[in-house]
């Protein structure tokens, strides 16, 4: 079973093959059930927004864009799964390549543009999903790329995925469909959260992008604080940024400059920043999902320290495989014991130095 092959090596011997095609092949193995779910540690159960979480370690949207393997998900151990994102319409995405691996930093540059099958397919997927009350399920819902009208989009989908979802997820932060990132200024914000605001039946959080300025994300905050609908903010999506892939030679260095969304390590710090402005902004008033670069139960520890309750990865699962999600419950786990902290709650927004 590939939990108990050594997945570097295994990484390294499939390397060749086109990431898109290993996350094909990564998706079928979780159908078929290899996965058992691991120890529960009884310091990171946690309680948010009246659901009960096992942990606080979710998978990120992205993963499972289609809604296929949401049971094999959640026997990875993670407390949580978001599926998508799923627009109205089916869609191909961008051309191919659009997925770039940057081993040297275990990132990825990813380009894709919301592909996926399309709300039927994806709402066919969900209907036979059975799952217990603490396998807490998102739905992240975006806009078709040659949309006229995105607000119709996303009450579109609102409305239709509400019924199958513990959480929504208003996607308007991927650096891979032009347009979307307007969506975050005030006025274009303001008019889809009024619209769905009359549909609200489940919690709903809306994902950020870590580009923001501090202006447009105290007017977010202050939007999302005073609304109807917001429930909590995921920080963050992927950036458009390079900063941080300069501290060390890159083998195939074309890749830096490709166009796309940057995930996994390099993010960490700029998601970091985010996390701790957004928790001052909003004083803890709504919950927050931190996301960008946890690799570890280190890193984990500091996003929640930052002002997280629940946290969600992808780019890590990619790069240390399937037993990545119990290893960090672990070493959080044991962090928070060293630390004093009877229950993972107790961190957030302490801002405590490992």
């Amino acid at each position: 079973m590939l939990n108990v092959i050594n997945y570097r090596s295994f990484s390294k011997l499939i390397s060749f093959f086109p990431p898109e095609l290993l996350h094909y092949f990564f998706l079928q193995t979780l159908k078929l059930n290899f996965f058992q779910k691991k120890k529960k540690y009884e310091n990171l159960y946690t309680k948010v927004l009246g659901k009960d979480f096992d942990n606080p370690i979710g998978l990120a949207a992205g993963f499972d864009k289609n809604a296929e393997v949401i049971n094999g998900s959640f026997n990875l151990s993670f407390g949580f799964v978001e599926v998508g994102t799923v627009t109205p319409m089916p869609q191909k995405g961008n051309p191919k390549p659009r997925v770039f691996k940057i081993p040297e930093f275990e990132a990825i540059i990813q380009r894709l543009g919301f592909n996926n099958s399309g709300i039927e397919v994806f709402l066919n997927n969900l209907k036979k999903i059975k799952k217990n009350e603490r396998e807490i399920l998102g739905v992240n819902i975006g806009k078709n790329k040659n949309s006229k009208d995105p607000v119709s989009d996303y009450k579109f989908l609102y409305n239709l995925v509400q019924p199958y979802a513990d959480f929504v997820t208003i996607n308007i932060s991927s650096p891979n469909t032009p347009g979307l990132r307007d969506l975050q200024k005030k006025d274009k914000l303001e008019k889809i959260l009024t619209t769905l605001s009359k549909l609200k039946k489940k919690k709903t959080f809306i994902k950020l992008s870590p580009d923001l300025s501090d202006e447009e994300l105290e007017d977010i905050c202050k939007l999302s604080i005073h609304s109807k609908i917001v429930d909590g903010l995921i920080l963050t999506n992927t950036t458009i940024s390079r900063n941080n892939l300069q501290s060390k030679p890159v083998r195939d260095f074309w890749k830096i400059s490709e166009e796309g969304g940057l995930s996994g390590p390099p993010l960490k710090e700029l998601s970091n920043k985010i996390i701790k402005k957004t928790y001052k902004l909003t004083k803890g008033k709504i919950i927050l999902i931190g996301v960008g670069g946890i690799s570890n139960g280190r890193d984990a520890f500091e996003k929640i320290s930052c002002g997280c309750s629940l946290l969600q990865l992808y780019t890590s699962l990619v790069y240390k495989g399937p037993n990545v999600v119990v290893n960090i419950l672990s070493e959080l786990s044991g962090l928070l014991k060293k630390k004093g902290i009877r229950k993972v709650e107790d961190l957030v927004g302490k801002n405590i130095n490992l």
